[in-house]
């Protein structure tokens, strides 16, 4: 499997970007998307945009079907609608012209190598921008503060030190594109732990703003932001029902105020002088908390798949 037999590209498309240095962006399904935030600020993009198609990965050849499943309609004992995995580098435009290239879908499962060689080929091929690469991460940050959205670099709050982690597709995409001497960006947005497997339209609203300012798209955000009132709406109302949880975002604030955007997972929790729960107690509080808003229909106000 050559890295050459990957990629469809779109010639036509291709002569019309080449040389204009378009700014990339890149949001790739995978282990890191909390609240589901990427898959949302991809949809908002592709669906509030102009969106032409500048080349294709063959992604039946890439994709794990069964670990990401894709989605069929089935109406009156008939199936319809099959939604194939789609892996992609299309050309966003808004309505004042500004154009961005887009490296969306699903993460693959064999050939990151050579993918990422390919996806490298293209962009030198038609001389793109810098490339911004979105995730989200579930960390012990509170809803009722603005979401954060750290760039990968940017100095923490106390030492962290060093740590091996299981690695996801985007972290060696932009390996291997600083290695060839792209300008590239890393960013992560910070969704809150206990609600990060449900969507949660704020993390996406604040995506798509850093996505905005680093490529001057006029991105499509209003109907994330009223979704993310509701949510928000919702978690306050789940908030004042369940005291355990309550005290547990108290004290995240505490903390988030003291230090802002601190991700050491133990000090993060607490402000300074209260006591630490154990791991158990966190552990309950949690999980009473979302109990109780999975048994009102989800934080977004669907059912949990």
């Amino acid at each position: 499997m050559r890295a050459e037999d990957l990629l469809d590209v779109h010639t036509r498309v291709a002569r019309d970007v080449s040389g204009k240095g378009l700014p990339v962006i890149a949001l790739l399904d995978g282990v890191f998307d909390a609240g589901h935030a990427v898959a949302m600020i991809r949809s908002s993009l592709q669906d509030g945009l102009q969106r032409r198609t500048l080349a294709e990965f063959d992604a039946d050849r890439l994709v794990d079907h069964r670990a990401n499943r894709p989605r069929i309609t089935y109406r009156d004992g008939n199936l319809s609608d099959y939604r194939a995995p789609r892996l992609a580098v299309d050309v966003l435009s808004d309505d004042v012209g500004t154009e961005t290239l887009l490296f969306s879908g699903a993460e693959p499962m064999l050939g990151w190598e050579r993918v990422t060689q390919a996806f490298t080929d293209l962009l030198d091929e038609v001389g793109a921008g810098p490339v911004s690469i979105i995730t989200a991460v579930p960390l012990p940050v509170p809803h009722t503060r603005p979401v954060t959205v750290r760039q990968y670099g940017t100095p923490l709050p106390g030492a962290m030190g060093s740590f091996d982690l299981p690695a996801s597709y985007s972290q060696l995409l932009q390996t291997r594109l600083e290695e060839s001497g792209h300008d590239v960006g890393g960013f992560t947005i910070q969704v809150p732990h206990y609600i990060a497997e449900g969507e949660y339209p704020p993390a996406a609203v604040a995506g798509l703003e850093t996505i905005a300012a680093s490529t001057g798209l006029a991105v499509p955000t209003e109907q994330l932001r009223q979704a993310g009132r509701e949510v928000d709406q919702h978690l306050s109302a789940q908030l004042d029902e369940n005291p355990d949880a309550e005290n547990l975002v108290h004290g995240l604030e505490a903390r988030f105020d003291e230090t802002p955007g601190a991700l050491d997972s133990t000090s993060a929790l607490m402000a300074e002088g209260e006591q630490m729960p154990d791991g158990d107690e966190l552990a309950a509080a949690a999980e009473r908390f979302l109990r109780a808003v999975d048994e009102n229909g989800g934080a977004d106000g669907a059912e949990r798949p």
